[in-house]
């Protein structure tokens, strides 16, 4: 279930939706098709748990042939980064038909991604078309980019919401532990 967890989609820099150098791991989720749980709604959009495993296996597979191939070495990429990406996504492809900017059709980005993830989710590709427009745009459309991410809200789940630095009122956060003996008088 969907607590309604509206947070401004411009909290992750706009910088984030570029994955150049960036790879990690799957978070030990659930098989290929996984949970069909809504974790993020962005408008019609809805993201499910199975999406969100689906689509960190798939760009951690992607980012990490990129980074093979050109000799580096990848660097994690967390559950939390990619829940970010894909709230962002709706925006970011909304925003490039309102300025008429060319999108990278989902043909070209499944041809591109095809060596290291033969069969991506619509998911996966939607995110690789917008990271293409986003990679793309000058300063001032960044900041007007950003400017949208930061009206638009998304609905995310309480497992999630941290991802975008929000937590629902009803969640306990954990005390700091203190180490054993912390203000305890010490003996001589």
């Amino acid at each position: 279930m969907l607590g309604h967890h509206s947070r401004p989609l411009a909290l992750a820099a706009l910088a984030a939706l570029a994955l150049t150098g960036c790879g990690g791991s799957d978070d030990g989720a659930a098989a290929e098709g996984g949970s069909s749980a809504l974790a993020a709604k962005v408008g019609d959009t809805e993201i499910t748990v199975g999406d969100i495993q689906r689509s960190t296996r798939e760009l951690t597979a992607f980012v990490a042939a990129q980074a093979q191939a050109s000799g580096q070495q990848p660097q994690q990429l967390e559950t939390s980064t990619v829940v970010t990406y894909l709230v962002q996504t709706p925006a970011v492809l909304d925003y490039a038909e309102q300025e008429g900017l060319e999108v990278p059709s989902a043909g070209a980005m499944r041809r591109e991604i095809g060596s290291a993830v033969p069969d991506p989710s619509d998911t996966t590709v939607d995110f690789l078309r917008a990271n293409a427009v986003a990679s793309q745009l000058d300063e001032s459309a960044q900041q007007e980019l950003s400017q949208l991410l930061t009206e638009t809200d998304a609905e995310l789940s309480p497992r999630y919401a941290s991802a975008l630095g929000e937590s629902p009122d009803w969640l306990e956060q954990p005390e700091p532990q203190q180490q054993p003996g912390a203000g305890q008088p010490q003996t001589p």
